[in-house]
């Protein structure tokens, strides 16, 4: 899905990503072990811009999915990238998902602004009712990002994946109209 213009927030721009979007630094942030420490991504890990690129246009071609960088505006600096998908239009809801790839940018509320801004867009332009996001047990940053921007736990699920060698629970968290 494409974005028809950017999302303005305070100190960002979330928009469609392009093809010029994809070099080097976005694939080191999906192969990066402490990037990519709780994305499922993180076991076939991504070969090279060209399965980043099919990935990208993939996306952007569905209807059921949109994914937008993530900018800061000042400089336009892609810090990472914000995803409502899949979108399930008979039941008015999605899941996100979401990557703070810049290690700069950690722990400065950019995920949380970010959250805010494609939930908002999901729920008065896309008509969903209710948005869902997922983390491991222990992803303590994707935890205090989806609280902040006004979601709630909403279930424990025990022994759900594997980490690091053992299993450990997956927290669901919702954000309803």
């Amino acid at each position: 899905m494409i974005l028809p213009q950017p999302l303005e927030t305070h100190r960002l721009l979330l928009r469609t990503l392009k093809m010029s979007d994809v070099g080097e630094t976005y694939l080191s942030w999906l192969n990066n072990a402490e990037v990519n420490k709780y994305l499922e991504v993180r076991s076939a890990g991504v070969k090279d811009t060209q399965e980043l690129a099919k990935y990208i246009e993939s996306v952007n071609a569905s209807d059921e999915s949109l994914m937008l960088g993530i900018f800061l505006k000042e400089d336009e600096l892609h810090i990472g990238n914000i995803k409502l998908g899949p979108i399930v239009t008979a039941h008015k809801r999605s899941e996100i998902g979401f990557l703070i790839g810049d290690k700069s940018c950690w722990g400065k509320g950019y995920a949380t602004e970010a959250i805010k801004a494609i939930s908002r867009y999901g729920i008065e332009e896309l008509g969903l009712d209710k948005i869902t996001g997922g983390c491991y047990e222990n992803n303590l940053g994707s935890v205090k990002a989806l609280l902040k921007a006004g979601f709630k736990h909403e279930a424990t699920i025990p022994s759900h994946v594997v980490f690091e060698g053992r299993r450990i629970a997956s927290l669901l968290y919702g954000l309803d109209r």
